[in-house]
């Protein structure tokens, strides 16, 4: 049952996590100094601890203790300016009662292991992000989990007492900081989606494969390919229609779903040049390029299971994109090693899928196979 997650509401454990954070990151961040913090709800003089005494952009963070809130400012900044600092994320924790508004929470998962959590609300300027496309960006993280009567969706950033905790919270607070931009740039001012990550702006009808506004069968595959910025905006309309089917469970228990959160982010990261990406909880990866698009699936596992759930997403998501979209695709099963030899001439065979491997080396995934 390590898939079944809850979201830990006793006030007095979540102090005491809260506690247990603090004391993993005070062992990392040990320069401290008194600064300007700011935001676009204001600004106020905060104690902040640094990783290092100097530098540009070095990792820090600040902590507060409030009536209702534990407050964890994680930022990014100069040791010995004198300049204001940004808030990057904030990971607050309710104090006093119990409440879903903060951005924080601590997450248990079936086998009894503590994860970090953030609820999805980000902020551009003044305004807050619509959560559904935060989860949509974090799709390869995000789970649903038990809270207090309800189901919430959260993000897993790290297991609590995970050695890497802190490489993870701020890999997750630049990513954030990263979708926040891109959703507030998407969003535009009236609400209309916009073309992410390279895609020239330029409006498009989102439709369906036969439905209106869109072509099926022969009529797709005869027609033309529309502009990068037309592409991608039907890729996303297509992965939104999938966005809200089955439960969002994860990927075999906490750590291995924030495992497969980090692979699929180190993954993105070197496949941003070959065109404009677009993460969904029904593939984890498409980049599209000019002629063809390349869809990505992770698994954690080389497990038969995994190995078939991953083989079927690939080609009837393939299949359905290619008509949708009138170009090329090619599929890309991520795995952490080769499948068993029968399989892998299966999958390369006629299913037409090519295998890539990952291994980590530090705190970050390389791939194998992707040329």
């Amino acid at each position: 049952m390590d898939e079944a997650f809850e979201v830990i509401t006793d006030v007095a454990e979540i102090s005491r996590l809260n506690k247990q954070l603090a004391k993993q990151l005070r062992g990392i961040l040990r320069h401290k100094e008194s600064r300007e913090i700011t935001s676009p709800a204001g600004h106020r003089t905060g104690t902040v601890y640094f990783e290092a005494p100097a530098g540009s952009g070095v990792r820090a963070w600040s902590p507060r203790i409030e009536s209702d809130k534990l407050l964890n400012l994680v930022l990014s900044a100069d040791p010995g300016s004198t300049k204001w600092i940004e808030i990057t994320v904030q990971l607050n924790f309710p104090a006093g009662t119990y409440n879903r508004r903060m951005a924080g929470a601590f997450v248990k998962d079936g086998s009894g292991d503590v994860f970090v959590a953030h609820r999805g609300k980000l902020t551009k300027g003044n305004a807050g992000l619509p959560k559904n496309k935060v989860f949509r960006e974090f799709a390869a993280s995000t789970v649903e989990a038990a809270d207090n009567g309800k189901t919430s969706r959260v993000i897993l950033i790290a297991g609590l007492k995970d050695p890497e905790l802190a490489d993870r919270l701020w890999e997750f607070a630049e990513e954030a900081r990263e979708v926040a931009t891109r959703l507030g740039e998407e969003l535009h001012g009236d609400g209309q989606s916009q073309p992410t990550r390279g895609a020239q702006s330029g409006g498009a009808v989102i439709a369906r494969p036969g439905g209106s506004g869109g072509a099926s069968g022969k009529d797709a595959r005869d027609q033309k390919p529309g502009p990068p910025a037309e592409r991608l905006l039907k890729l996303r309309g297509y992965f939104d229609e999938y966005s809200g089917e089955g439960r969002t469970k994860g990927h075999g228990g906490g750590k291995r779903t924030v495992e497969h959160g980090a692979v699929v982010r180190d993954l993105e990261h070197s496949l941003r040049s070959e065109g404009s990406s677009q993460k969904a909880q029904a593939i984890d990866l498409a980049i599209v390029a000019k002629s063809k698009v390349n869809l990505f699936e992770v698994k954690t596992s080389t497990r038969p299971t995994d190995v078939y759930t991953g083989v079927g997403q690939l080609v009837i998501h393939g299949e359905c994109i290619k008509e949708l979209l009138g170009l090329a695709v090619k599929r890309y099963l991520v795995l952490p090693g080769e499948p068993k030899a029968s399989h892998c001439r299966a999958i390369s065979g006629k299913a037409d899928i090519k295998v890539v491997t990952y291994q980590k080396k530090g705190s970050k995934y390389r791939f194998t196979g992707l040329k």
